[in-house]
């Protein structure tokens, strides 16, 4: 069965999403000389020390779950060489089991430095076919994160020719564009930076609402998020995400708070222990309390019971081939 990864950006977060059934975590680190230089996400996404990290490793291994630490920085000058690489070693004197890294500048610095620990390429490196994930192998990693635009057969296919781990997003983080390709967050102008810096630092430019208008300037839409980068779900595709054979199943939601992540891995965690166990029909009656909202865990929490209602309403299943041209039609022909 797959493994089920889940984000963190807290000692205490960490333990809740531990509890909750994680096989792995990931999270990112604040880097030191660099906690200014944001790139998709505030710190409040990140661990913010090192010693803390060190705590997350030592309760993790406690209970025998890896840790994994992103390095998605992209690597632009000569001065930030140094940051980086006391980044990298400060993160595995810590005891780190993998790298997550999305960018081949860090890659070369990682393999100058001779670091001894599995690699697995990023998902911005959007991988998207079997040739690429050939391509990254040959470059040291042990596994890929594949890129979310891709269908359930795409997955399978691209499993059959690899001969490394490959994982795939369940829940949360839609993007409507390709993940490594996003310049959404460099093209502000200067004099609107400053004044959106703390609304973007929350709220990308993706998943802010629009009003929007034709070409002669009638407005069609009201407040709608245009670019479409709400949240996705793959309760329902569970046991074909399984039939593709993928070695891990990963949650997004580095910035999100660790009691709804831990909320959110443990329904994912019981219903993969159940089609483990063979117990299709208990899945697929537990799939029905999720989908109508009648789950205990879904209808003990606002905030999983709006998701879990504008996800099913909306169809919003990971690798479902389209999804964004149909719900922008609809999105227009409502309003």
């Amino acid at each position: 069965m797959p493994r089920l990864l889940s984000p963190v950006n807290s000692f205490d977060g960490a333990v809740e999403v531990i509890k909750a059934g994680a096989d792995e975590i990931y999270c990112g680190v604040t880097i030191p000389g660099l906690k200014d230089f944001i790139l998709y996400r505030s710190r409040a996404c990140e661990i913010p020390t090192y010693e803390e990290l060190g705590r997350v490793v030592r309760f993790a291994h406690k209970h025998n779950v890896r840790v994994l630490a992103t390095m998605n920085i992209p690597f632009f000058t000569k001065t930030m060489e140094g940051h980086i690489r006391n980044h990298i070693r400060s993160c595995l004197n810590e005891g780190l089991d993998a790298l997550i890294v999305g960018n081949m500048g860090v890659l070369s610095i990682i393999k100058e430095m001779q670091v001894d620990v599995p690699l697995f390429a990023s998902t911005f490196f959007t991988s998207m076919n079997y040739e690429t994930v050939k391509l990254l192998e040959k470059a040291g990693f042990s596994g890929v994160v594949l890129e979310r635009h891709l269908t359930i057969d795409e997955i399978s296919e691209i499993v059959q020719h690899a001969k490394i781990d490959i994982e795939v997003f369940i829940h949360n983080g839609g993007c409507s564009n390709i993940n490594g390709t996003c310049y959404l967050l460099h093209i502000l102008y200067p004099r609107l930076a400053k004044a959106l810096r703390d609304l973007i630092s929350v709220n990308p430019p993706c998943t802010l609402p629009f009003d929007l208008f034709d070409l002669d300037g009638e407005r069609i839409g009201y407040g709608m998020t245009a670019l479409d980068a709400f949240a996705f779900c793959s309760i329902c595709q569970l046991p074909e995400l399984i039939r593709t054979r993928v070695s891990g199943f990963k949650i997004v939601g580095r910035c999100l708070l660790g009691e709804y992540i831990a909320k959110v891995t443990k329904i994912y965690r019981e219903l993969i222990d159940l089609l483990r166990d063979g117990s299709y029909e208990d899945f697929q009656k537990r799939v029905e309390l999720i989908k109508a909202g009648r789950d205990p865990l879904i209808a003990s929490d606002p905030l999983l019971r709006l998701t879990q209602k504008v996800l099913c309403e909306q169809k919003r299943c990971y690798y479902r081939p389209l999804f964004s041209l149909r719900t922008a039609r609809v999105n227009i022909v409502k309003h």
